[in-house]
């Protein structure tokens, strides 16, 4: 479980709470600037809040030696980048401990047509999927031991559809063994379909947290990004409409 307890950063987060149960995925939606990243951060013990505490199974994660954590916990950020020209297996073993990805983590983000290929000649999407290897690869002991935690900071961003689908559903088959996948999102849909639990941040300040069914009204929605919506529901599946104003 991570508990999330009253986290608060100046400027950026505003006594955040939240509970987040093993072999959950959690969706942290919002504007830009809410405070996404600055929560994923704080949740993968690479950034120390100023007040409150985030414990990972009931321990601080701050107090966590780097290599347990680097162990267990696999943080993917926005837009990073390699600092050499090197092939994509040469990048990923890196922080794999020089362990091929697996099989299956290849199969699943489609990357391997692109394991020969320097980084830097990959796509933004070629690249995303292959950091998306990176950070899951980096934990795959305790991925197949369903004990690993994956921060993932717009993991979706750059991935064509096809793409966005098996990543989604492939998470799903993590959290199914147990592991804990916390993750931003834009996609209002998406995530009402794949998390299983979410959370709304507006100005640094958590509006709601817990299942889909339950922070995914009108309200709380209107209230996060400031425009109206209409929620339909089709085959148990919510669908989430933004009103556009009149032409």
């Amino acid at each position: 479980m991570i508990t999330l307890n009253e986290i608060g950063i100046d400027k950026r987060l505003h006594g955040i709470s939240a509970e987040i149960d093993r072999g959950m995925c959690c969706h942290i939606l919002g504007e830009n600037g809410a405070g996404k990243s600055t929560l994923l951060q704080v949740c993968a013990g690479l950034l120390e809040p100023g007040r409150g505490e985030c414990r990972i199974n009931e321990q601080p994660v701050t107090a966590m030696p780097a290599p347990r954590l680097a162990g267990f916990r696999g943080f993917h950020e926005q837009n990073s980048t390699a600092a050499f020209d090197i092939p994509a297996h040469s990048y990923i073993q890196f922080y794999a401990g020089r362990k091929p990805p697996h099989d299956k983590l290849i199969a699943a983000l489609d990357i391997g047509r692109l394991l020969a290929r320097p980084v830097s000649q990959l796509s933004g999407g070629e690249k995303q999927r292959v950091n998306l290897v990176r950070c899951i690869a980096q934990v795959w002991e305790a991925v197949e031991k369903g004990q690993a935690v994956l921060c993932l900071d717009e993991p979706l961003q750059g991935l064509d559809v096809r793409h966005q689908q098996s990543l989604l559903l492939f998470l799903r088959e993590l959290c199914q063994l147990g592991n804990t996948v916390i993750m931003s999102c834009h996609d209002i849909n998406i995530s009402a379909r794949f998390a299983d639990t979410t959370l709304l941040l507006k100005n640094g300040r958590c509006l709601a947290s817990g299942p889909v069914h339950q922070t995914f009204s009108i309200d709380l929605l209107e209230t996060c990004f400031g425009i109206k919506f209409v929620i339909t529901n089709n085959q148990n599946a919510l669908q989430i409409h933004p009103q556009w104003p009149s032409a």
